[in-house]
């Protein structure tokens, strides 16, 4: 019974680590295909906070409400300050 066990519950977190390696790989795919935002209005709010707290902070704000990652925040930032996206 405990073998049993053991082997079931190998399979089940093996089946759940291949759907986050996809869901994974979907987002990577999703970040290349959708365009950030493209509304001037929010794009002239994002540019007011970046003069006035600065990059790093406006990344976070982005990113805390938003619901953005990391890069498409990041991107988006350097996109309005003009910088090249690495």
């Amino acid at each position: 019974m405990l073998t049993t066990s053991l082997i079931l519950n190998a399979f089940l977190l093996n089946i759940i680590a291949q759907q986050a390696k996809d869901m994974s790989a979907l987002k990577r795919k999703q970040l290349h295909t959708e365009p950030i935002v493209q509304d001037a209005e929010f794009h002239a709010s994002i540019k007011e906070k970046i003069d006035t707290i600065g990059m790093i902070p406006t990344v976070k704000f982005l990113r805390e409400t938003h619901g953005m990652s990391l890069l498409e925040a990041k991107r988006l930032v350097d996109r309005i300050t003009g910088r090249s996206t690495s």
